[in-house]
């Protein structure tokens, strides 16, 4: 079978560099390594130009002059033209329930795609089960075409070994870090509230805690507050395995990849309930509140929140690209 999908995530100049463009990164690689039966063709900015109605104009008129059997839209938004079934990917509805956290017209035009993709959409594909019962509750009528996938854990971060990667070093893990976009819902503010009061603490005035993405506004580093705006993804992913903890604590999550990230290097995550889908939460240490957030960031440097060997297992097992595909081409 000939397969579209829409990979202007993919652009290299993309500022997103977590979310949606490490899901569609790592989607079509997943589709290269484990699905050799069926041809795929990827639409980027790069080999479809002009960039000026990309999606409505360009990508419609590609779907026209060369008929595929499938449509993969990996980003919610839909070509105007499709000459074949629809396989949409819904990323949550942050922007539906929490509108105050998104500008005005960001909010128009994700529920103009939300309502689109709900209407022409064969099957839409969420990676939990919470996404699925947020959209059942907005439309009862297309429970019948939500399917619940998990993602995998990133290819690039895949690595099972990781019990000798963590830092035997006390130096190298006293801090603790912070991934995401720079995003009202992502909640920093609750971040940087909970270290500055671990930090009240005398015992603990060596911390540092390392904000990933565009944070700069936030650095302070008389009061251990570093940022990182562009780090590859193997330092990233180095530390990660230094780490004391992952901290996240986002308003509304619909996956949350760095806590997926983090636990594959063996590194602890503290996470506020709010920011972790039931499926990791077996795997995370959760707070309710600011002072049981706290109480847990003390509690992981006090004592180890590693993960045991049987729960790295289930880890690797659920989570896990080859799954993903495979259950993915059975919708086409």
């Amino acid at each position: 079978m000939k397969i579209s999908v829409d990979g202007g995530a993919l652009n290299p100049k993309n500022s997103q560099r977590f979310g949606t463009a490490i899901f569609s990164k790592n989607l079509v690689k997943a589709l290269q390594l484990y699905d050799n039966k069926n041809q795929y063709y990827i639409y980027t900015f790069d080999n479809l130009k002009p960039k000026l109605f990309w999606m409505k104009g360009r990508v419609s008129l590609e779907e026209f002059k060369q008929k595929k059997e499938v449509f993969l839209a990996l980003n919610q938004a839909l070509p105007l033209y499709v000459s074949g079934k629809i396989i949409s990917f819904c990323h949550g509805l942050s922007y539906y329930f929490y509108p105050q956290y998104y500008s005005k017209k960001d909010v128009i035009r994700l529920n103009s795609q939300l309502k689109e993709m709900i209407k022409r959409s064969d099957s839409i594909i969420v990676s939990s089960e919470k996404i699925k019962k947020e959209l059942i509750g907005i439309n009862r009528l297309i429970d019948t075409k939500i399917v619940f996938l998990p993602f995998g854990i990133p290819l690039d971060m895949n690595n099972r070994n990781i019990k000798n990667q963590r830092s035997n070093s006390k130096e190298r893990r006293k801090y603790f870090i912070f991934v995401a976009n720079n995003q009202p819902i992502k909640n920093i503010k609750f971040i940087l509230q909970s270290f500055n009061r671990l930090k009240c603490d005398d015992k603990y005035k060596k911390y540092k805690l390392l904000l990933v993405g565009d944070w700069k506004k936030y650095e302070n580093k008389k009061l251990g507050i570093v940022s990182f705006s562009n780090i590859t993804r193997e330092k990233l992913k180095k530390l990660y395995q230094g780490a004391t903890a992952l901290l996240t604590a986002s308003h509304y999550e619909s996956f949350n990849f760095p806590v997926l990230e983090a636990l594959s290097q063996g590194c602890p995550v503290i996470g506020l309930k709010s920011a972790i889908i039931p499926e990791l939460k077996p795997y995370v240490n959760v707070a309710n509140n600011l002072n049981e957030f706290v109480n847990l960031m003390k509690s992981s440097i006090n004592k180890s929140f590693n993960l045991t060997a049987v729960r790295q297992a289930r880890l690797y097992s659920r989570f896990n690209w080859q799954n993903y595909v495979k259950n993915l081409v059975k919708l086409y």
